[in-house]
């Protein structure tokens, strides 16, 4: 110590649960801990950790490695309250033990690998913050198998624990809005998790629609949620040759400064509509699109508008239900009838992309890169849109709860320029899908109408 500008105190902690403000989605107790030594983290035998409380928690204790000055404020026990707001649990941060280096024996105070796994988050909006992977909800609906209920209860507790906290559904998706409210009644998850939702009138009805349906699509919503206010209501449209968007975005303004609607979304409109509906004084607060590798169309045009109007994206589609997998490495072309219909929609646009013989370079591209990273393909495909200028999340439509590895892994991948080159390389072979997003899905005689259902809200 006879230099102490040159040294450091590193200590080994031992966090514990000491109480929770209220019932905690992660399930924590009090008596819960961990201990952080050097690179190494322990648990008592037996007992787990929510990666979500942990995450939250983590990135405070590098402020606990300080200099040695004699006024430094860590002299014995801490208490603090988890920084984010879904947990609700108050820890206290104990050293067990100091250990002085050096500035020049060491490059770096190394984070424990703990850290590494956390689920990013973003403020959408000034007060509302969502995690940057959102649990997509049409794989609960009809068209993917059947689903038990329990399970997927189950599912989404685990989900949250892992910190993928915000959920995206429609009131078109059968059962899954009531679905998400029974999980937020019975385990106690209401004001813990953010529920995205969609208005979607039905096609036949948009020549007549009314303020009083709209209103009654939105008491519905939230009935089936169990809510007083619906965080996020993304606004799709099936026809721009029916010109009733603009009124129709309108209502549910009109409708949010009531306090029904947290926040107004859109979803699937192009940049000229979209431009209308902004102009019209409409605060758009996100737009869902579909963005992968494999379909770009939000670069074209879609991502310079939103930047301008400072509209953060949702992006759906980043996995391509599935086919950016290393499941499908190396695999022949799968054959009709496909297993869903997330399958028949992706399928088709990997057909734009340039078939299967170029869609499986691309496979090998990001397994290269995703090998680099000790990550999976489809970490390596979800990260890549995540990089994309102007995208606040990607949405992932995995049923179950064994996907959660590869949704940890994605904060792992840090792309490096060579990461990109390559990359782009395999893109470079693409031949599209082109034009403005949604572009190809509207037109109802093409083959990518095929997975749409344009009536189920009827009756």
């Amino acid at each position: 110590m006879a230099d102490r500008d040159d040294s450091f105190e590193l200590y080994d902690l031992r966090v514990e649960v000491i109480g929770t403000e209220r019932p905690m989605v992660c399930s924590h107790r009090v008596g819960d801990s961990f201990e952080v030594s050097g690179e190494n983290i322990t648990f008592p035998a037996g007992q787990s950790f929510s990666l979500y409380a942990l995450a939250a928690l983590l990135p405070l204790l590098p402020a606990k490695q300080r200099a040695t000055p004699a006024n430094d404020w860590m002299t014995t026990d801490t208490d603090i309250a988890c920084p984010d707001p879904n947990c609700g649990a108050r820890f206290r941060v104990s050293r067990l033990g100091t250990r002085i280096f050096r500035h020049r024996d060491v490059t770096a105070v190394p984070l424990p690998p703990s850290m590494s796994g956390a689920i990013p988050r973003i403020d959408l909006a000034p007060g509302y913050t969502i995690s940057r992977i959102l649990k997509g909800g049409w794989q609960l609906a009809g068209g993917h198998g059947a689903i038990d209920r329990a399970t997927a209860l189950d599912d989404m507790a685990r989900f949250v624990d892992a910190g993928v906290t915000t959920f995206d559904c429609a009131d078109i998706y059968t059962g899954v809005e009531a679905l998400i409210g029974d999980f937020m009644r019975t385990r106690r998850a209401a004001g813990r998790v953010q529920v995205h939702t969609k208005y979607v009138p039905d096609l036949d009805t948009l020549a007549h629609l009314t303020r009083a349906d709209v209103d009654l699509a939105i008491d519905r919503s939230l009935r089936r949620l169990g809510v007083e206010r619906l965080d996020l209501v993304q606004f799709h449209w099936w026809d721009f040759d029916i010109p009733r968007y603009v009124e129709v975005a309108r209502w549910l303004d009109e409708i949010r400064r009531a306090g029904k609607i947290g926040l107004v979304g859109a979803t699937n409109f192009d940049v000229p509509r979209l431009r209308e509906i902004v102009d019209a004084g409409v605060p758009i607060a996100s737009h869902q699109v579909q963005y992968s590798v494999l379909d770009r169309r939000p670069a074209s045009t879609m991502t310079a508008f939103c930047a301008e109007r400072q509209i953060p994206m949702l992006c759906f589609g980043a996995v391509a239900g599935g086919f950016l997998s290393d499941r499908y490495l190396g695999q022949p072309e799968p054959a009709p009838p496909l297993n869903n219909r997330s399958h028949v929609k992706y399928r088709l646009i990997i057909a734009e992309y340039g078939g299967w013989d170029r869609f499986q370079r691309l496979l090998q591209t990001l397994a290269d890169v995703a090998r680099r990273h000790r990550a999976t393909i489809s970490s390596v495909a979800l990260g890549w849109v995540l990089d994309r200028p102007q995208v606040a999340g990607v949405i992932v439509g995995a049923r179950h709860a064994r996907h959660l590895d590869d949704l940890r892994r994605v904060s792992d991948v840090r792309f490096t320029e060579a990461d990109r080159e390559q990359i782009d390389a395999a893109l470079a072979e693409s031949t599209g899908p082109a034009g403005d997003v949604y572009e190809l899905e509207r037109v109802k005689s093409g083959s990518h109408a095929s997975a749409m259902r344009y009536t189920l809200n009827a009756g």
